[in-house]
């Protein structure tokens, strides 16, 4: 049995990232990238004016020169074709090129003037230089580096893209996942359980996370506790980069898992990890018939082990696969326990909670009443986990332990 820490280890040790390819920018969202994208213009490009009104000289407006000529009109997208003199300005509207000699922009909303004129007449008392406009370069200069590789391309991320014109993007590829609960008691969840059967509730939990994790899923169906009908969806999900197994993994005679995969080349790196819940957790590696490496988690068949290895390891072993700059998907905040709270045995815990409103700055979270790691009620009450030292005693009403949300 391996530490957390130690699991953690040898998974980083034992996993790359996949191959790159490009994809178009409208495609990008969820995908990691695997090259720095660098602007390749300053932005804006040019002095531009903030507001509609007019260019003027600050130095007139401040004198008490405020009837000033008006020698051109430019638009968004416009060029200014004249230089503004002393006395005179230039009607401009938002986002257009500020002329030169202006160093100000005054709202129209400050000045009086009739459409067709050639006058205004600024009401502001006085007027800052740089008001209402923005610099060249302001927000960024060209060759400026606007992401990293191994960041995660987000929905708003793409304005961005599109303004500095990276409409193809070097991403890492997606990882294939297969997803296979197993055991003879599981039945689909539109069925009716008969006897001592329960409905299938960590496949589609596993595909739902996966899909938080913007990776889509190829759903095996149940494995059932036959060698054969067993090696085949086995091999099945071994043609993925990953298979994502739940159950069949502990110590009994009839969990078939970890011999199959034995034999079908896979090797294990580790079974069983000093956690609660979710000891039995096995991972393992293979070379696949295309030369790439694929990879195996076998997770417990209670649903909240499943979760709990699930988000400490198989969400590590993603992110490296997919490139990204930090491997931990989540990382936990400290809070403080609501009560006191005992812990049994010599495993770290991750105990389901739940948060409750706090007077200051510091979380408060509320261990629930948990029946072990079968209890689907109280994962879908809690907000996250507790991490608890692996030490057996009563931990204080007050005292701060990372806490994981879900």
């Amino acid at each position: 049995m391996v530490s957390v820490e130690e699991a953690l280890r040898l998974i980083s040790q034992n996993v790359s990232a996949l191959s790159i390819e490009t994809v178009a920018l409208e495609k990008a969202v969820g995908r990691v990238l695997a090259a720095e994208i660098l602007a390749d213009r300053d932005s804006p490009p040019w002095r531009k004016s903030m507001m509609d009104g007019f260019a003027v000289r600050s130095s007139d407006i401040n004198s008490g020169t405020k009837n000033l000529t008006i020698v051109e009109t430019v638009m968004a997208g416009g060029a200014p074709k004249k230089v503004v003199e002393s006395g005179q300005a230039t009607r401009i509207m938002t986002g257009a090129p500020v002329p030169e000699g202006a160093d100000a922009i005054v709202m129209i909303e400050h000045c009086q003037f009739e459409e067709g004129s050639d006058r205004v007449v600024i009401e502001a008392e006085s007027v800052a230089t740089g008001k209402h406009l923005m610099e060249a370069a302001a927000n960024f200069a060209r060759r400026e580096r606007i992401f990293a590789a191994g960041r995660k391309v987000r929905a708003v991320d793409v304005g961005l893209l599109a303004e500095v014109g990276a409409v193809e993007l070097s991403v890492f590829k997606q990882p294939t996942v297969a997803v296979l609960p197993t055991g003879d008691e599981l039945v689909s969840p539109d069925e009716t359980p008969r006897g001592p059967q329960i409905r299938n509730s960590n496949g589609p939990m596993l595909i739902a996370m996966l899909g938080e994790m913007d990776i889509a899923a190829t759903d095996l169906g149940i494995g059932h506790d036959n060698r054969e009908a067993m090696q085949s969806k086995l091999k099945q999900g071994l043609e993925h980069d990953l298979l994502l197994l739940s159950g069949g993994v502990s110590a009994g005679t009839l969990d078939l898992v970890p011999s199959l995969l034995k034999e079908l080349g896979v090797k294990e790196v580790f079974h069983k990890v000093k956690v609660k819940p979710g000891k039995p957790i096995f991972f393992g590696v293979h070379d696949r018939k295309n030369g790439s490496r694929g990879y195996v988690f076998g997770l417990p068949g209670n649903p909240v082990s499943s979760l709990v290895g699930f988000r400490l390891f198989v969400t590590v072993a993603l992110s490296i696969l997919t490139g990204k700059s930090n491997a931990i998907e989540t990382s936990p905040q400290l809070a403080k326990i609501s009560c006191d709270h005992e812990t049994r045995g010599d495993r770290p815990t991750w105990w389901p909670a739940r948060r409750l409103p706090s007077p200051d700055s510091h979380m408060i979270v509320q261990p629930l009443v948990w029946n072990g790691s079968s209890d689907l009620l109280a994962l879908g009450k809690a907000e996250g986990l507790i991490e608890f030292p692996a030490q057996g005693k009563i931990h204080k009403a007050g005292s701060e332990f990372p806490f994981w949300e879900l």
